[in-house]
């Protein structure tokens, strides 16, 4: 009965209000383009609902962006692997290009939907009885569709980390979304306690960490397809201890800043975040001005040089280069926020270093946990961090036992 109630109020009330607030922004340029984003939704056969057809999906997943859609890929390939079927809605342009990939390769396996905050409805298009949620797309559709009897909603990567650097209260409507779901995966031990103040039971997992792995195990294969220099940067990685290998990935030029001073026996090898060649050539002219003169890697390159410093130009293989440092630094830590810690973490660097705005980062949480990451303000505590001795460390343990118990949790997950 709550379900029905629900529902008639989103589509007595919620909607027409949705559909009202669109005809008033319609010349709003954000809004055009959210509209043009969606109309694909009526077009495309990958997004024609599996009900046109007469069928069900297994499993639908919901996530916001790309970020949110790795978190959850190794779910999705065991699914498909499993030969279910899969609703997949998707809410930013970011992943839409990998979700078509997928679906030309799984057509009739997969279907996808733009995520419909001014077209269709979700419900009116979703056949599949078991939402799996991603972390941030709180809607309201979704808490009322799980309200009727025999569907399951699974909430994947719950953090809490907002809440707590803000000192606010976990809202009611948050509350009410992990009270309806099944199954919670915490991000970290802090949300994980939290949640259990709450009342809420769960497990502290992140499926990401094996999408790495699985990434990690396949790098040599990818390096022959896309990177076929790479034995030859490996005879050049050989001739340097771990310890003095320096990785900067997903760089920005004022990352360079913090690597004025560093010693000349450090190979140091730049992955820039942006390849634009005008990035590059900033790059480039920085290092000069601290007298490494740098050798450009690109797709057209035809050798590697033997050299000390390297501006990599290419894309796609950051995350598989990483197992071949002892020492990463994570770009983004001074502009809006750092990059991927995990790539890094499970690859097995010894020692990773980032810039002060990490706090939106939950996987710098999860290697402050396992203590190895440092954060930097300046290339004095840059050059701090990098004098510090490797050989001890160990790569944490605890990262092979989160990847062992990916079969337990992904069983729970596509169970249905």
């Amino acid at each position: 009965m709550s379900w029905l109630l629900s529902m008639t109020f989103m589509w007595l009330i919620y909607f027409p209000i949705l559909s009202f607030l669109k005809l008033l922004l319609i010349f709003v340029p954000k809004v055009r383009e959210r509209m043009s984003f969606e109309k694909k939704n009526r077009t495309e056969p990958g997004a024609r609902s599996f009900s046109k057809d007469g069928l069900k999906a297994d499993l639908c997943f919901e996530f916001s962006s790309e970020g949110e859609y790795q978190q959850v890929a190794s779910l999705i390939h065991d699914a498909l692997s499993l030969g279910k079927k899969l609703e997949l809605v998707f809410f930013s342009p970011s992943v839409e290009k990998g979700v078509l990939e997928l679906y030309q390769l799984h057509q009739q396996q997969i279907r996808y939907l733009r995520y419909p905050i001014l077209g269709l409805s979700f419900s009116s298009w979703v056949t599949s009885p078991q939402l799996i949620l991603v972390r941030y797309d709180l809607f309201p559709e979704f808490l009322v569709w799980s309200l009727k009897k025999g569907r399951k909603l699974k909430f994947i990567w719950v953090t809490f980390k907002k809440e707590r650097m803000k000192a606010k209260m976990i809202s009611l409507f948050k509350r009410a979304f992990l009270q309806r779901s099944d199954f919670v995966v915490f991000a970290t031990e802090e949300d994980f306690k939290l949640g259990q103040d709450l009342g809420i039971q769960g497990v502290i997992y992140d499926f990401r960490m094996e999408q790495i792995k699985r990434r990690m195990d396949l790098r040599l294969e990818k390096f022959s397809k896309i990177f076929p220099l790479y034995l030859d940067f490996k005879l050049l990685l050989d001739a340097y201890p771990r310890g003095k290998r320096l990785i900067l990935g997903n760089a920005w030029p004022i990352d360079l800043d913090l690597i004025k001073d560093i010693p000349h026996d450090v190979l140091l090898v730049i992955v820039p975040h942006k390849l634009q060649p005008e990035i590059i050539e900033e790059m480039k002219q920085k290092l000069d001005s601290f007298g490494r003169t740098a050798a450009i890697i690109s797709d057209t390159s035809l050798a590697f040089p033997v050299t000390q410093t390297i501006l990599l130009n290419k894309k796609g293989i950051l995350c598989e280069l990483y197992a071949d440092f002892g020492k990463a630094y994570i770009g983004g830590g001074f502009g809006v926020s750092i990059h991927s810690v995990l790539e890094p973490l499970v690859a097995g660097s010894e020692t990773i270093s980032c810039g002060p705005m990490n706090h939106r980062s939950t996987e710098f949480d999860v290697a402050k946990n396992l203590g190895q990451i440092k954060e930097v303000k300046n290339s004095q505590e840059f050059m701090q961090w990098l004098s510090e001795d490797i050989s001890g460390i160990k790569v944490h343990d605890r990262i092979g036992v989160q990847i062992a118990a990916y079969p337990k949790y992904q069983k729970e997950i596509l169970s249905c």
